[in-house]
C-alpha cells in the first residue's frame, strides 16, 4: 500500500530525424524518480527505463506498469520522451517502428490506450504523466477531453504535466530541466516538488516553451493538484533539518504564502539575545506559523537566519510524552553529535531521551528548539512536557539551550518574555466553513454534478451538468471515522482505511479514499500525503456528531490488523486505544489494552497506570475491580522503574483489599501475590519470597489450574527463590520438571518458557559436572538477541551467564571482554545502582 512505481519511456522513430537529448535526457529523469532519497520509486516495469522500444514493446511494458500499480494500489508515474505528432486531434507517441505521418494502425495512440488501462487496472492509486515530445501541447488538450471522463467515473486523481502548448519541444529542455531540478530541488518550494510548482519553475529554465499542467482530483479539475501526487522530496539544503520531521507537512502549510510579521524579528532578536525561552502566544494559527517560519527561513530569509532552529516539534493529540522525547531526541542528535539516550530505569523519557544527554554533551554553541501545541496534550502530560521544558530553561548546566514555544494563551510561563499576536497576519489557504456549521451539510451525495463534457469543474462554474458514477463510499461514513481525531490526533492512513473495511460502506481501498478526500476537502486535512506516514484528520473548529458505540469498536478491529511494518498505525494504537475503549464504555477493554501495549521507558509506564489507578478510584472507588488492576499494574512499575521498596509496600496494602472485595483465589489476587514474592527477593529476602511462592503455587494450582499462566509463571519464581536461597539442585529439579509443560501450555517462544529455559542452562553450568557445552550458551543468546535485543534486562541476564560459562571453561580474555561490553549498555539500562551492575564491577 502506497507505493510509487515509474516507467520512464524514451523513443525515437526511425522515419524521423534523430534526437540528440535522447537517451541521456529520459535516463537522467528515470535515476532521479528512482533515487530512494528523491523520487522514491521503484520500477513499473524491468528496469523501470524503456529505450527506443517497438510498438508491441511498449504497449507490454505499460499494461506490465498498469497491472502492477493496480495490485499494489500504487501511485503510477509514466515519464515519455521523444517523438510525438497529432492527427485529426489524435496525440500518438511514436515508437521506432511507428508509421509516420501517424495513424491508428501503425502508430501508437496513447490517449486511447491510457483510457483502456485505466478502464481494466482501475485500483492504482493516482497517475502522473510527464510528456516531453514534439507537439505535445496537444496531448495534454487531448488527456484532458478523452482521459477525464474514464478517470472520473473511475474516481481516479491524475495529473499531466508537459513541455509545449501546441509547440514543438525538440530539444529536451523540459525533461533535462525537470531532472535537474527533482536533483537539486529549489528552497522556494514546498517539502515536496509538485506538478503545479515545477509548470512555473520549468517555465523559467525553458523560455521557448511554455508548461502546461492538468490535473483532475477525480471529481474536479484543479489548479493545485493533489499533494499526494508529489514527484520528489525538496532536496534544497533549506529542507535537509526538517528531512523525516513529522511535522515537515504542517509546517510546509502554514508557511505557503507566509507574510512575516513585525513580530518575527522580534522572536529573533529575543533569542540571539540571550533569552533562554520566547514565548510566542496567539489566539488562532499565527503563533504556529511563526514558529514553522523560524523553522523554514526561507519564507523569512531577511529575518531569520539559516538554520536557525535545531530541533522543531509540533505536538499533535494523541501523542505520548515517550513519543515526542524520542523525536526531540532525533532532532538533537543530528545537531549534537556524540548524545546518547541515557536508559535508565529510574528515569522519564524525557529525562533519558533529552536531559541527562544534553547535560553529558560538551556544546560549542547555543542549540534552539521550537515546541508548539502543547496544548493539545491531555492536562496530565501537558504538565509532565511543560515540567520537562522548565528543566530546559531553568538548568544551570543547559544555559546553552534555547527555548521558542507556541501557545494560544500565555498561562504557561508568565515570566518568560512573550510575544503576542494579536493580528491575523497568517490564514489556511483552504478558507474554512463557520465553526458551528455542521460538515454533512454541504456534503455531496455519492452521485456527483460536474461540468461540461471531457474536463469537469466544480457545480458553481455554471456549465451543464454531467451525472458521474459513485465511488461507493459513503462521505457521512467517511467523516464519521475521523470525529474523533481532533481529541485524539489525525488517523494513519492504514488504520482509516481497515476501519473502512470493518464497517463496509467507507473507505476500503487507497485511490478510492483519496478521491473521497478531494470531494471533503474543506473539513479533512492531510499530512505527510502520499508517504507511509499519512495521517487524516478533521480541520481545526471541524466538528462531527458521530456515536462513539458505533465509530470506536471499528477502530478497534483495525489496530488488531496493525502489524510491525506500520510504525505509524502502532505509534497511534499505543498512544490511543485505551483512551478510546474508555470513551466507548468499554472499561475491560481499556484496562486490557494498557496490558497489551505497554510503552518502552519504565517511568513513563508507571505514570501512565498511576494516572488511570487515580482516576478509576475517583470514578469507581478504591475497591472496584477495575481500580485494584490499575493499583497493581502501578505497583508494578514502580518496581520496575527502579524502587522496589515502595513496591512492596504498595502491595502489601492492596492485598487485603483485593483479598477482601475479589476473594482470595481470584486470578488478580494471585497475581498480587506474585508481584509481591517477586519484589521479595528485589528487596534480599529470598528466604520470605521462596515461602510467599511456595504457598502461592498450591492456591494458583488450585483455583486456576495448573496449565495457567499465573500457575506456571509462580512455579518458575518458586525455582528461582530456590537457587537464591542456596539449592541450586532443587532449582535445577524444578526447572526441569516445568519445561515440557510450559512449553505445552504457553509455546516455545513465551517469556516463561525462555526463562526457564536460561535457568536450567545457567544451573547446570553451576552444579553438573562436565557442565553443558558451550555451544548451548551461545544458541540461547542468539535466540534472545533475535527475540529482546540487546539493551533488554532479560538479554543482559542471559549474557552474564555466557560471560560465567567463558570463564568457567578457561576462556578469561573472552569473558572480560564480554563483561566490559555489557557493562556499557547496562549501566545506561539499568541505572548504577542497580545489582546487576555490582556483579559487572565484581568481575575480577
Amino acid at each position: 500500500m502506497g507505493e510509487r512505481l515509474a516507467l520512464v519511456i524514451a523513443s525515437q522513430c526511425d522515419s524521423l530525424n534523430r534526437l540528440s537529448f535522447l537517451p541521456k535526457a529520459a535516463h537522467e529523469v528515470a535515476e532521479a524518480l528512482l533515487d530512494p532519497e528523491i523520487g522514491g520509486c521503484v520500477p513499473a516495469s524491468g528496469t523501470g527505463t524503456l529505450i527506443d522500444p517497438t510498438m508491441v514493446e511498449l504497449d507490454d511494458a505499460l499494461v506490465d506498469a498498469f497491472e502492477r500499480a493496480s495490485e499494489n494500489e500504487a501511485t503510477l508515474f509514466l515519464a515519455l520522451v521523444g517523438h510525438g505528432d497529432y492527427a485529426a486531434d489524435d496525440f500518438y507517441f511514436l515508437t521506432r517502428d511507428a508509421q509516420y505521418p501517424p495513424d491508428s494502425r501503425k502508430s501508437y495512440l496513447l490517449a486511447q490506450r491510457i483510457k483502456e488501462l485505466l478502464s481494466r487496472y482501475s485500483l492504482l492509486d493516482g497517475l502522473v504523466i510527464l510528456l516531453d515530445t514534439c507537439h505535445a501541447g496537444i496531448a495534454a488538450v487531448q488527456a484532458a477531453e478523452r482521459w477525464s471522463r474514464i478517470v472520473g467515473a473511475a474516481g481516479k486523481r491524475f495529473e499531466v504535466l508537459t513541455a509545449s502548448d501546441d509547440r514543438t519541444a525538440a530539444n529536451g529542455c523540459f525533461s533535462l530541466s525537470l531532472a535537474k531540478i527533482l536533483r537539486s530541488g529549489d528552497p522556494s518550494l514546498g517539502e515536496r516538488l509538485r506538478c503545479p510548482d515545477l509548470k512555473r519553475v520549468i517555465s523559467g529554465h525553458c523560455p521557448a516553451q511554455t508548461a502546461v499542467h492538468l490535473a483532475f482530483d477525480g471529481t474536479w479539475v484543479t489548479d493545485k493538484g493533489d499533494q499526494g501526487l508529489w514527484l520528489a522530496r525538496n532536496t534544497t539544503e533549506a529542507w535537509q533539518p526538517l528531512r523525516g520531521n513529522p511535522a515537515a507537512s504542517e509546517i510546509d502549510r502554514l508557511t505557503d504564502g507566509y507574510r512575516p510579521p513585525g513580530e518575527l524579528g522580534e522572536v529573533v532578536g529575543l533569542m540571539l539575545g540571550g533569552a533562554r525561552c520566547v514565548q510566542v502566544t496567539s489566539r488562532g494559527l499565527e503563533a504556529s506559523a511563526l514558529l514553522a517560519a523560524l523553522a523554514r527561513p526561507a519564507v523569512a530569509s531577511r529575518v531569520v537566519p539559516p538554520n536557525f532552529l535545531d530541533a522543531v516539534l509540533f505536538v499533535s493529540p494523541g501523542q505520548t510524552v515517550e513519543e515526542l522525547a524520542t523525536e526531540l531526541a532525533r532532532q538533537l542528535s543530528a545537531a549534537l553529535p556524540g548524545l546518547e539516550t541515557v536508559t535508565r530505569p529510574d528515569l522519564s523519557a524525557f529525562e533519558q531521551a533529552v536531559l541527562e544527554p544534553l547535560r553529558r554533551i560538551q556544546a560549542t554553541g547555543p542549540v534552539r528548539i521550537a515546541v508548539n501545541g502543547l496544548g493539545t496534550l491531555t492536562p496530565f502530560d501537558f504538565d509532565r512536557v511543560a515540567a520537562a521544558l522548565e528543566t530546559l530553561m531553568t538548568d544551570p548546566a543547559l544555559g546553552w539551550v534555547r527555548l521558542v514555544v507556541g501557545t494560544v494563551d500565555s498561562r504557561s510561563w508568565p515570566s518568560v518574555p512573550t510575544v503576542s499576536l494579536e493580528s491575523t497576519e497568517h490564514r489556511p489557504s483552504v478558507p474554512l466553513p463557520p465553526e458551528d456549521q455542521d460538515p454533512l451539510d454541504d456534503v455531496p451525495s455519492p452521485a456527483y454534478e460536474v461540468g461540461a463534457p471531457g474536463l469537469p469543474e466544480k457545480p458553481d462554474s455554471g456549465k451543464p451538468g454531467v451525472k458521474w458514477e459513485p465511488l461507493g463510499i459513503e462521505l457521512p461514513k467517511l467523516l464519521d471515522l475521523l470525529a474523533f481525531t481532533p481529541e485524539f490526533g489525525p488517523l494513519p492512513v492504514s488504520v482509516l482505511l481497515q476501519a473502512g473495511v470493518h464497517e463496509g460502506s467507507g473507505p476500503s481501498r487507497l485511490g478510492a479514499l483519496h478521491e473521497a478526500l478531494a470531494r471533503v476537502v474543506s473539513w479533512v486535512e492531510v499530512s505527510g500525503a502520499g508517504t507511509p506516514e499519512e495521517r487524516i484528520g478533521l480541520k481545526p473548529g471541524i466538528r462531527v456528531k458521530a456515536k462513539s458505540d458505533e465509530i470506536v469498536p471499528l477502530l478497534l478491529k483495525a489496530f488488531e490488523d496493525v502489524t510491525p511494518t506500520d510504525p505509524a498505525a502502532a505509534r497511534y494504537a499505543l498512544a490511543n486505544e485505551a483512551e478510546l475503549c474508555w470513551k466507548a464504555g468499554l472499561r475491560l477493554e481499556a484496562i486490557r489494552s494498557l496490558e497489551n501495549r505497554p510503552l518502552t521507558v519504565p517511568v513513563e509506564n508507571r505514570e501512565r497506570w498511576g494516572r488511570w489507578a487515580a482516576h478509576l478510584s475517583q470514578v469507581r472507588g478504591r475497591t472496584d475491580r477495575l481500580t485494584i488492576i490499575c493499583q497493581a499494574r502501578h505497583a508494578t512499575w514502580i518496581g520496575k522503574a527502579g524502587d522496589p521498596a515502595v513496591a512492596s509496600e504498595r502491595f502489601r496494602e492492596l492485598l487485603p483489599v483485593a483479598i477482601r472485595k475479589l476473594g482470595r483465589h481470584d486470578e488478580e489476587t494471585l497475581s498480587i501475590r506474585n508481584n509481591l514474592g517477586f519484589q521479595l527477593w528485589d528487596l534480599g529476602e529470598p528466604e520470605e519470597a521462596r515461602d510467599a511462592f511456595r504457598a502461592l503455587v498450591t492456591d494458583s494450582s488450585a483455583s486456576l489450574g495448573p496449565d495457567h499462566v499465573e500457575t506456571l509463571h509462580a512455579r518458575h519464581l518458586l525455582a528461582v527463590a530456590e537457587g537464591k536461597c542456596g539449592d541450586g539442585a532443587e532449582a535445577l529439579r524444578q526447572f526441569r520438571e516445568l519445561l515440557p509443560e510450559a512449553e505445552r501450555a504457553l509455546g516455545d517462544d513465551h517469556d516463561v518458557v525462555r526463562k526457564i529455559l536460561h535457568n536450567i542452562i545457567f544451573w547446570s553450568d553451576e552444579i553438573e559436572h562436565p557442565p553443558p557445552g558451550i555451544q548451548e550458551h551461545r544458541r540461547l543468546l542468539t535466540l534472545e538477541r533475535a527475540r529482546l535485543g540487546e539493551r533488554h534486562p532479560d538479554y543482559l541476564d542471559v549474557w552474564f551467564t555466557y560471560a560465567r560459562a567463558l570463564d568457567r571453561r578457561g576462556l578469561r580474555a573472552e569473558a572480560t571482554e564480554e563483561i566490559r561490553r555489557q557493562l556499557v549498555i547496562a549501566v545506561e539500562v539499568l541505572g548504577e545502582r542497580h545489582p546487576h551492575i555490582a556483579k559487572l564491577r565484581a568481575w575480577g
